[in-house]
């Protein structure tokens, strides 16, 4: 195949550098042709250029959208304070598609400027969640074909590890907010959460800035509940837990519980999945946990997993350009918007000490309000 589309990266090394492999995703694609990367440190800039292939490098990302000619932009750093600039550039440049390494941005004010650019300009956007990968497509397609009856409760997890709390819940959580709503087929109505620091309820001295520029954070845990509009209801925790077990992936996920059955997905993107076919677990060994295997999942070794994932991404980011099309089975932008909301519905929650009803009204940080508040 020909090369049908080209495509420009930006990264930051030392700033979020590129993400879980959002570089490297076209290595695998021979439609697609790697034409430029921008990024402002010189030795990374050097090594992308290498390692991807990229033909033109650029210092700084405007220069770059502005000189190039390209369809797609993969807006790679971690470090999240810049990707809102980044996508309405890209969007304001020509861009047709956009992949985009999570959190979407660090406000709902950010993500909403992003997302209104990118439909002015009728871009599609694609985020690194992890629904894409196969065992959670094949999880979904059982629930919506009624094998386990009909869906009641999805109750997920981040991996409970050093980050345990607040970063938990802004690094692991959009991948769990993402794939628990997919499931459940429906916005969220309202959600109520707690946050503790230390076995006590937050204060507004627990608030700190967290890493990859997140922005203001608080708490070591954390439960949060949400009503969807559809009757489903969700739970999401964080605590600290075993760090020394070495079980902390396999333990990041979320079970889905129905009136028959129960589905457990685990460790995304490397995938485990099991099946509980009755729709209450007692653990005395009359119905027993299966263990799902998808072989040409299991195939690919575990360390190129990330990367077939932002294949799998990637290739519905192109289907979606070519048919005009939200990325549906991947997380679009509005998904990952709704993820992100959903997130900082957990510490709007705690700062108004209630419920909180969807659109959440305050679109910043929720603890900006809140230290204001209490100065």
């Amino acid at each position: 195949m020909g090369k049908q589309y080209k495509a420009v990266l930006i990264g930051h090394t030392g700033q979020g550098n590129y993400g879980h492999g959002l570089d490297m995703v076209y290595s695998d694609m021979p439609e697609v042709d790697v034409v430029a990367v921008a990024d402002p440190d010189p030795e990374g800039l050097a090594a992308a250029v290498q390692r991807t292939g990229a033909t033109r490098p650029y210092a700084d990302y405007r220069d770059m959208l502005d000189r190039e000619d390209f369809d797609l932009v993969n807006i790679c750093p971690r470090v999240v304070g810049s990707h809102a600039a980044m996508a309405i550039a890209a969007a304001e440049a020509g861009a047709r598609g956009i992949f985009c390494e999570k959190p979407l941005a660090a406000t709902l004010a950010q993500a909403d400027a992003m997302m209104a650019a990118c439909q002015r300009h009728n871009v599609k956007v694609a985020v690194a969640h992890r629904r894409a990968n196969p065992y959670e497509q094949y999880g979904k397609q059982l629930v919506d074909a009624g094998e386990i009856g009909q869906l009641q409760v999805l109750r997920a997890r981040g991996k409970w590890d050093h980050r345990a709390g607040a970063e938990d819940l802004a690094v692991l959580g959009p991948h769990m907010m993402d794939s628990v709503r997919y499931f459940a087929g429906a916005d969220v109505d309202w959600a109520h959460a707690h946050i503790m620091q230390g076995g006590r309820e937050i204060e507004p001295a627990d608030v700190r800035q967290g890493n990859e520029g997140i922005g203001p954070i608080a708490g070591d845990r954390l439960s949060a509940y949400y009503a969807f509009k559809n009757g489903v209801c969700a739970h999401f925790e964080s605590q600290p837990g075993d760090v020394e077990a070495g079980v902390n992936s396999r333990w990041f996920g979320f079970e889905v519980h129905g009136t028959e059955g129960i589905i457990a997905l685990r460790n995304s993107p490397n995938g485990e999945m099991y099946i509980h076919r009755h729709g209450m677990f007692i653990p005395d060994g009359k119905v027993p946990w299966e263990r799902i295997v998808l072989d040409e999942w299991e195939a690919i070794p575990t360390d190129q997993r990330t990367h077939h994932s932002n294949l799998l991404i990637v290739r519905e980011l192109l289907q979606a350009i070519e048919e005009d099309r939200d990325v549906v089975q991947a997380s679009s932008g509005k998904d990952a918007l709704a993820a992100l909301e959903m997130i900082m519905a957990v510490h709007e929650s705690q700062c108004t000490k209630g419920r909180v009803t969807f659109p959440l009204s305050n679109r910043e940080n929720p603890y900006d309000a809140w230290q204001r508040a209490s100065a």
